[in-house]
C-alpha cells in the first residue's frame, strides 16, 4: 500500500517477479472498465508477464463496493495460495486492503487474520511526491486522459458519477465542460491529490504490524529484504 504517485505499481511488479507473485489490484476506480488513464491502471505492456486481478470487473456506473472487493480477493488469494504462488496486494485504496488483511466482517468489529501478512506501506514526504504528483498529471494528460473521460461520456457514463470518483475525473468533466481553464485544472488537480494524499498519510499511520518506508530510493531493496524474512 502506500500514497498515490509513490511508486507502488512498478514495485509491486518487481516484487512479483522475484517471488513467483500475483498482483491484486486495491483501487476502488481501477475495478471500472474504460477508467483506465484517469485512475492510474496498468497496462498490459507494464504488467511484464505478471497476472494482475480486479482490474476491469464492472462497467463504469455500476455499484462496486468494499463487500463485493472483499469477496472477490479472497477468491483471487485462494485461488493464487492453490497454486503455489505468492499474493500481492497493491494499493492506495486502505479500506480495501484492510478489509482483508483484518479480515473485516462488516457487522461490527474486525474479525482477525484470515491470512499471515507482511504489510509494507510507501510514504515519501511531501517535498519529493509533489514533484511527482505534478509530472503524473503531465504524463496522463499526454496520454489522452482529457480523450479517454470525453470517450465515457459519449458512451453514456454520467458527469456526476465521473466527478464523485474525486480527483482527475472530477477535474476531467470541468475542464470538459469549460469550467476552468487547463491552467486552473492543474493547479487546481495538484493541489486536491496532494490533499488526498495528505489524508492517506492520516489513514496508514493506523494501520497496524505495518512498515512504512519514506525514501523512494530504497523501497524496492527494503521491501525485498522485508518480504525474504516474512517468507524464511
Amino acid at each position: 500500500m502506500g500514497l498515490t504517485a509513490s511508486g507502488k505499481t512498478a514495485l509491486g511488479i518487481k516484487i512479483a517477479k522475484q517471488f513467483n507473485g500475483e498482483i491484486i489490484s486495491a483501487d476502488s476506480r481501477q475495478v471500472y472498465r474504460g477508467l483506465d488513464i484517469g485512475s492510474a491502471k496498468v497496462t498490459h505492456e507494464e504488467m511484464d508477464g505478471v497476472p494482475h486481478h480486479l482490474l476491469d470487473v464492472v462497467d463504469a456506473g455500476e455499484k462496486f463496493d468494499v463487500f463485493e472487493f472483499q469477496r472477490r480477493a479472497f477468491d483471487a488469494i485462494d485461488d493464487i495460495l492453490r497454486r503455489g504462488k505468492l499474493p500481492i496486494i497493491v494499493g492506495g485504496t486502505g479500506l480495501y486492503s484492510r478489509s482483508i488483511v483484518e479480515n473485516y466482517a462488516f457487522k461490527g468489529e474486525a474479525t482477525g487474520c484470515r491470512y499471515h501478512t507482511c504489510q509494507v506501506c510507501l510514504m515519501p514526504p511531501r517535498e519529493i511526491l509533489r514533484p511527482l504528483v505534478g509530472k503524473r498529471i503531465d504524463e496522463r494528460l499526454q496520454h489522452g486522459m482529457i480523450e479517454e473521460t470525453r470517450e465515457l461520456l459519449a458512451r453514456g457514463v454520467d458527469a456526476k458519477w465521473l466527478q464523485s470518483l474525486g480527483l482527475d475525473y472530477y477535474w476531467n468533466v470541468e475542464l470538459i465542460q469549460g469550467r476552468v481553464t487547463l491552467t486552473q485544472y492543474k493547479e487546481n488537480l495538484t493541489t486536491k491529490t496532494m490533499q488526498f494524499a495528505k489524508r492517506q498519510r492520516t489513514w496508514f499511520k493506523r494501520e497496524k504490524n505495518t512498515v512504512f518506508l519514506t525514501d523512494p530510493k530504497t523501497f524496492y531493496q527494503d521491501t525485498m529484504k522485508l518480504i525474504s524474512l516474512f517468507l524464511t
